[in-house]
């Protein structure tokens, strides 16, 4: 494996021909199998792939584990990227695939939240997210796997409805219908905490 342990001063990866974006360049160049462009693409995607495991994968030892997977699955389709797009983007959707079969290959560990926060915000009802009686992630828990899934892999990584659709083999009407469903019972179980008086969450700012 890459060492992922020396400074940055050891890349020396070759300008891209003119005209040819950088990371197009980048990717090319790793998926041809130039070492030094493979160490720095992998110190590029590391931490993102890192994120969308610990995002769709609660459990550490099993976020680990995909990570690994996920990283070697990217690092192998680097040459598929045409930079149509942002290569981070591209990035996380590759390893977002590829987290998401390796969760539902070995079946043990479930899709439970997020280690990284949604913003309240982005998810709607603003006014009853402000504060929170419980962890967001003890509400993400609560919500059906199907509906939670869509709605971290759209607000938590930032992929578009047609790439969620691809991402869990659903139709895009389904995508959408439980990106709905799992906001409204967010709010609804909020919503319903606040009505009990539970107390909310102390806040780490």
């Amino acid at each position: 494996m890459l060492s992922l342990l020396t400074e940055p001063e050891a890349w020396r990866v070759a300008s891209p021909p003119p005209g040819v974006p950088a990371d197009l360049a980048l990717a090319a160049a790793a998926g041809a199998g130039d070492p030094e462009a493979s160490e720095r693409f992998v110190r590029r995607a590391l931490p993102l792939v890192r994120q969308v495991a610990r995002a769709l994968i609660a459990d550490r030892t099993e976020s680990e584990d995909a990570l690994q997977l996920a990283l070697i699955e990217v690092l192998g389709a680097a040459p598929t990227f045409r930079g149509t797009g942002p290569l981070d983007h591209w990035i996380r959707k590759v390893a977002s695939r590829a987290v998401l079969r390796h969760a539902r290959k070995t079946r043990s560990s479930r899709l439970h939240g997020l280690e990284t926060p949604i913003e309240a915000r982005s998810i709607g009802g603003a006014t009853v997210l402000e504060s929170l009686p419980r962890p967001l992630e003890q509400y993400l828990r609560m919500l059906p796997e199907p509906q939670r899934e869509a709605l971290v892999l759209r607000h938590a990584l930032g992929h578009t409805i047609p790439e969620i659709a691809e991402l869990t083999e659903a139709p895009e009407p389904t995508v959408i219908s439980r990106i709905k469903k799992a906001r409204l019972e967010l709010r609804r179980l909020i919503q319903r905490d606040i009505n009990l008086g539970v107390c909310p969450v102390a806040s780490t700012s």
